[in-house]
């Protein structure tokens, strides 16, 4: 886990530190002497797994950065000499608190928790990137679709029709939203106004048709075509 400190004290980032360094699955991207360093720090990178943060600090302390922390961190946890504060604390949806002087059972023991609660995250995250679920027929009726089997998409009015290896699927959504749903996953590409293809079932590409493996050709769209070819370009052997 990628993890950041926060203390406007030297010694106790140190101790902190060097608490860190000792669990080998702990990656220190960074430490700061104040909330306001550290939030501009996560706001640029965008996102790190673990913060370790101070309470009591001036300008901004622990509590009041947590409302901006929380949303680009997985876990925050506090590191704090004084005891009062833990109500507070888990009000403000904190995952761990620690006090100080901390020894290292105490660290280890809540690093074991949060890393169970990671490897969980990270597998929901990848069930995310191999399957999706659509609205079926029927109330409370879902329909499980794998992104492997996903041939192409097609708008048909104000639903989509999601071809894939075994036939198709109706979901009444329209193909931006779907074609947002798919960013994260990097073989689907729109090829005009109406088509989202992927690439698993690409055959061949001959001008602006682009021809599946299903045996359907479809025109690439002047809007998408320059993205499209660019893409092929990269992935096409050089001699």
């Amino acid at each position: 886990m990628s993890c950041i400190v926060i203390d406007d004290e030297p010694h106790a980032i140190e101790e902190l530190c060097d608490l860190i360094v000792q669990i080998p699955h702990l990656n220190l991207l960074q430490h700061f002497s104040n909330a306001q360093q550290a939030v501009s720090y996560v706001q640029e990178c965008g996102h790190v797994d673990l913060i370790f943060s101070d309470i009591s600090m001036s300008a901004l302390n622990g509590i009041q950065a947590a409302e901006i922390l929380n949303n680009y961190c997985h876990f925050l946890v506090y590191v704090t000499a004084y005891r009062d504060f833990a109500l507070e604390a888990f009000g403000a949806k904190a995952d761990g608190y620690l006090l100080k002087p901390v020894n290292y059972v105490a660290f280890q023991h809540q690093i074991e928790n949060l890393t169970g609660k990671f490897h969980d995250i990270i597998k929901l995250q990848r069930d995310d990137h191999q399957f999706l679920f659509i609205n079926g027929g029927q109330k409370s009726s879902f329909i499980k679709i794998r992104y492997s089997d996903i041939v192409y998409i097609e708008a048909m009015l104000n639903y989509i029709m999601i071809h894939t290896t075994t036939g198709h699927e109706i979901t009444y959504i329209g193909l931006k939203a779907m074609e947002d749903k798919l960013q994260k996953i990097n073989v689907f590409y729109r090829i005009n106004k109406s088509i989202i293809i992927s690439l698993n079932y690409l055959e061949r590409v001959d001008g602006n048709i682009a021809r599946l493996a299903s045996g359907k050709s479809y025109q690439v769209g002047d809007k998408y075509k320059s993205v499209f070819l660019e893409f092929l370009k990269k992935h096409t052997l050089k001699s």
